[in-house]
């Protein structure tokens, strides 16, 4: 590069021990802890968004499909045949809101049938803290830890029932019980704990079991939990999914459907966060122009010097425009390196814990290349922009030369 190049002369201004390279300096400093900052935030928002997606895979299926007119739907024959032609392991479900009663307690939960083959492989079940060792029987109900807890059962003995009550939707009010309500006196087989949000108010039992006692053969639904091997990412079972149910009467549904209102909150706090992290490294970076402003006028005399042996002003300005920037760039690139490393230490040691009680031990943190290289570009833009504004103000005038002389 030549050694007149305006971008040369730039990176030459930030050396040395003038006042003006103290302030550079000082301003370096500022952006380069504004981009750790944002980075490091902005993996923690990450880190926290996957946590919350992951614990949500863990209670709702990869892919749910339900009907567009928001109700139960009889068993579709295309929609099955389409459906087995993917190879996904799906299966269909019943839900059914209910009261279920013990002795004089009563609490209202929701009934979730599925196919018996299904039962014991289901994910909620993986972990039961209370089991019967005898088997099954059409009368079996597997109840979550919560609806358990309410209900007074702790350990199951296989001496106690429950009764399970829903309204015969059909049928007017009637002073006869049996007319009114649907009546089941069910056996718990099993008390399961799979997510407070799930253990408090839901309860398993067989679909075809659900389908006779409530005189209904439709589903609510169908689901999907896991991905076949010859499939690498969510992406491409929804995109499958999507074309299945192409100009159909069904719509696909994931997790983060299912969780809307939560999602929404994390990406609302994220962006007023980011906005507010992004104030914060302009105003550190407001440095940046008294710097770049006071380095032009200790540079008068210099200024001088170059434009009398033939160097454009708009080079001189393009220069101390080019100081700028080169700040701007080493502070983000060490900014990310700080916060690359604070990422890292956080992810390996765990240096900020959570305590007891939470299912990770450190808040998780995840880092993102792209994520950081936007702001890296972004800091790097504000510190142009300032860099620019700044270079207009600087005076260049060979007069002071001769006043010298």
């Amino acid at each position: 590069m030549n050694s007149s190049h305006p971008a040369k002369l730039g990176w030459r201004y930030l050396l040395g021990r003038r006042l003006s390279n103290g302030v550079t300096r000082a301003a370096a400093a500022g952006i380069c802890v504004g981009t750790a900052a944002m980075i490091i935030v902005l993996s923690a928002f990450n880190g926290l968004e996957s946590l919350v997606k992951s614990s949500f895979e863990e209670i709702h299926p990869i892919v749910e499909i339900f009907s567009k007119e928001e109700g139960r739907f009889n068993p579709d024959s295309i929609l099955i045949s389409k459906l087995n032609s993917t190879n996904y392991n799906w299966f269909p479900i019943l839900e059914q809101k209910a009261v279920i009663r013990l002795n004089e307690k009563e609490l209202l939960v929701d009934v979730i049938g599925l196919p018996a083959s299904h039962l014991k492989s289901f994910i909620w079940l993986d972990s039961l803290t209370s089991q019967l060792t005898t088997n099954p029987t059409p009368k079996s109900i597997w109840l979550g830890s919560g609806v358990a807890r309410n209900l007074g059962l702790i350990e199951l003995n296989g001496l106690n029932s429950v009764e399970l009550l829903w309204p015969k939707s059909k049928e007017k009010l009637s002073l006869n019980f049996n007319r009114t309500f649907f009546r089941e006196v069910l056996s718990p087989q099993a008390i399961f704990r799979a997510n407070s949000q799930i253990d408090s108010k839901h309860i398993l039992v067989s679909l075809s079991n659900l389908n006779r006692w409530g005189q209904d053969k439709r589903w609510s639904s169908i689901q999907i939990w896991e991905l076949p091997e010859r499939i690498n990412s969510l992406n491409t079972i929804h995109e499958e999914i999507n074309q299945v149910l192409e100009n159909s009467v069904y719509e696909m549904r994931t997790p983060e459907d299912q969780e809307a209102a939560i999602f929404k909150v994390m990406k609302s706090e994220g962006l007023i966060t980011s906005a507010i992290l992004a104030f914060v490294v302009l105003l550190a970076s407001l440095g940046l122009y008294s710097s770049t402003i006071l380095s032009g006028m200790e540079r008068e005399p210099q200024s001088a010097i170059l434009s009398a042996l033939g160097l454009s002003e708009k080079k001189i300005r393009q220069s101390f425009f080019w100081s700028g920037t080169w700040v701007s760039i080493v502070g983000s690139i060490i900014g990310l390196i700080f916060g690359g490393f604070a990422i890292w230490a956080q992810t390996v040691f765990g240096l900020i814990p959570l305590g007891d009680g939470y299912i990770v031990e450190a808040y998780p943190v995840e880092f993102s290349f792209l994520q950081s290289m936007q702001v890296c570009a972004y800091v790097i833009l504000i510190g142009m922009i300032l860099s620019f504004f700044a270079s207009q103000k600087i005076a260049i005038n060979t007069l002071r030369l001769r006043e010298k002389a």
